[in-house]
């Protein structure tokens, strides 16, 4: 009966979105990878905001978040009188995209079946630009249970990794869009019946659209270079301040690019447009002062194995580069399955080479990672582990916060050593509804 009453909800939910898109017919750009899709979301907003009417689904990459945000719903704290709320209204929001030139949507996968694949996220919104940034075995629980029993260890790893790969091109193989936005790692896959896409890649080669130039980080901002080979090797130099950037961001800054490209923007228009706009959601690179003259990289949205090495790698060579001790705050990385323990470990060596010190959150990190580490220290929930650091954060340091947020929320812990009180509200999950879950 439950079953039967979520999958009516979402056919309802997906019924008043899909004619929400046939009446105003905006040019859909959607959004796939396991890494930084939220970013990208972003980086494609602030490049377009000066010459289109644009708008970007701010909340949810689902299959409820995607159709309410098509018709600009939300439900708020997910109570059964939010849900009723948004029942009643979705027929009135059918004009919710009145006048709007461009949509830009997340596309999120957390399974190989309905309704979390892409498949299913097809059958509402099929894009006309599809931008495939990375896969990997990020919410591979999932995925467990099409992989053989046999297959093991790095084999195992690789196979799941491929089969989300697989899931994720769904966005351009399935979807048939005008424009194909893809990863040169993900390239290689059976892009064939592609007829009518026009691709273009990005990444290290030079055979790419976009290859990758130099890189640097500071204290004040990051630096990025981008090549365009086939437009006689031309250079383009970005400075993004304010945010902590791994290198990683190449790709998502890439893909941004080439959006603007393929809707006529020159390269000088976009530059300037992203430097001018872009923002990022709470919890995702932000850069805080903190106590003991510290500085806070605020990661602590979300974490899987491929961002926390690219996180740790950049923050302790800036800690290097600043002469700071670097400090790693980490919670558990969730939804991972048979690949648990094995990503656990992966990341514990890039801790143990580059942590001048470490401190942990829940069962995961305290049977994983804490045995790896000498002098690493682990606290049961985020809130003792912040009040600890109120009087032990050293002094100096380059603090990088980052773990999964299911009942872990490592932004508890940032309020007890932020410099100044009032950048609590730029955290992340401080709304009422995720307050009173944290209680």
């Amino acid at each position: 009966m439950r079953n039967i009453f979520i999958w009516t909800l979402l056919y309802y939910f997906r019924f008043f979105a899909r004619i929400a898109l046939i009446l105003h017919k905006p040019k859909a750009i959607g959004i796939t990878g396991s890494v930084g899709k939220s970013s990208a979301r972003n980086v494609i907003y602030a490049i377009l905001k000066d010459y289109f009417k644009v708008r970007m689904i701010k909340e949810g990459n689902s299959e409820t978040g995607i159709p309410l945000g098509i018709l600009g719903l939300s439900p708020g704290n997910y109570q059964l009188i939010d849900w009723m709320r948004v029942v009643i209204l979705a027929p009135l929001r059918i004009f919710h995209l009145h006048n709007l030139e461009i949509l830009i949507i997340e596309m999120g996968i957390d399974s190989p079946y309905p309704p979390k694949n892409m498949d299913y996220l097809l059958t509402i919104v099929k894009p006309d630009i599809s931008v495939v940034l990375n896969a990997y075995p990020v919410h591979s629980e999932q995925f467990d249970a099409i992989v053989p029993n046999n297959v093991t260890g790095r084999e195992r790893i690789a196979l799941i990794t491929k089969k989300i790969a697989e899931e994720k091109i769904k966005i351009i193989t399935k979807a048939k869009p005008k424009i194909g936005i893809i990863n040169e790692n993900l390239a290689s896959y059976n892009l064939r019946g592609c007829i009518g896409t026009k691709l273009t890649t990005f990444g290290e080669s030079k055979k790419n659209d976009i290859s990758y130039g130099s890189y640097d980080i500071d204290l004040n901002k990051s630096s990025f270079e981008l090549i365009f080979p086939h437009l006689r090797s031309k250079k383009v130099n970005i400075e993004i301040k304010g945010y902590f950037l791994p290198k990683k961001y190449q790709e998502i800054i890439s893909a941004g690019f080439l959006v603007g490209l393929s809707l006529d923007l020159d390269l000088e228009k976009i530059k300037k447009s992203l430097i001018n706009n872009f923002f990022l959601p709470t919890g995702r690179s932000s850069i805080f002062a903190g106590i003991n003259d510290s500085i806070i990289i605020d990661s602590s949205y979300n974490a899987s194995r491929a961002s926390l090495l690219t996180f740790i790698e950049t923050a302790s060579l800036l800690a290097k580069k600043e002469k700071r001790p670097f400090v790693v705050l980490m919670g558990d990385m969730r939804e991972l399955g048979e690949e648990t323990e094995n990503e656990h470990k992966i990341v514990a060596e890039a801790i143990k080479k580059n942590a001048d010190y470490f401190f942990c959150v829940s069962e995961l990190t305290k049977k994983y990672v804490l045995p790896e580490i000498k002098n690493g220290r682990w606290f049961e929930n985020s809130v003792e582990l912040g009040r600890y650091l109120k009087t032990h954060l050293p002094y100096h340091s380059v603090v990088l916060v980052k773990g999964s947020q299911n009942t872990i929320f490592l932004e508890e812990a940032i309020k007890f050593i932020l410099q100044d009180k009032k950048d609590e509200k730029k955290l992340c999950r401080q709304s009422e509804f995720w307050m009173k879950k944290k209680i």
